[in-house]
Formats: C-alpha cells, sequence, structure tokens
C-alpha cells in the first residue's frame, strides 16, 4: 500500500528539524513502565528520526533512552511543545490518525 502524501510530507519535514524535543503521552508512560523501563513524565526526550511504516502504523520516531537503548514509538503517542514549528501540522495528523484508527477499529 502506498503512503499517503501528507504522511511522506511531514515526514520530510520532521527530518529537517530533527532531533525534536518531545513528551511521552500519559498512555505511553504506562505502556513502557509496564515493560519495565522507568521514563519521567516531565523529562523531555528527542525523535532522533522518523519513518513511514505504512498505513497500518503511520509515522513511527526513533526515540533514544538511557543506556544506548532506542525506541521506536508512533507518533500518536508522543506530544510536541506548542511552540515548535511543526506543532500545528503534528498535531492535525495526530488527530486524523487517531480518528482513523477509532473509525477502523
Amino acid at each position: 500500500m502506498k503512503p499517503k502524501k501528507e504522511s511522506v510530507t511531514l515526514i520530510e519535514e520532521m527530518k529537517q528539524y530533527l532531533p525534536i524535543p518531545a513528551l511521552p503521552t500519559k498512555e505511553l508512560y504506562q505502556v513502557l513502565s509496564q515493560k519495565g523501563t522507568h521514563l519521567d513524565m516531565d523529562r523531555e526526550i528527542n525523535i532522533s528520526n522518523v519513518y513511514d511504516s505504512g498505513d497500518t502504523g503511520g509515522i513511527v520516531c526513533a526515540i533514544e533512552g538511557d543506556e544506548k537503548e532506542v525506541f521506536v514509538i508512533s507518533l500518536t503517542h508522543l506530544i510536541i511543545k506548542p511552540d515548535h514549528p511543526l506543532s500545528d501540522k503534528i498535531v492535525a495528523y495526530q488527530k486524523k490518525r487517531i480518528r482513523r484508527l477509532r473509525r477502523y477499529g
């Protein structure tokens, strides 16, 4: 399946701003905690790369953790600061992606 044009464009734009500071969502924090990885909810994390995982996974981000760990996390599980130049575009993508996931279960 071909990636959606808006996803490809957003990925290209995001790559120009790497690393992008972000915060974890409450859901991401809970999932990582259950897997034994502690993440401070208020600690900024950096998106070090972005990828298109297709229609099923959408845009995913590489996040570098402690001890040289790398996590690949859906963009929908990250909070971008409102003052970031791509904040509006990323939030619009996240809302659209979440609506689509809910619709198709």
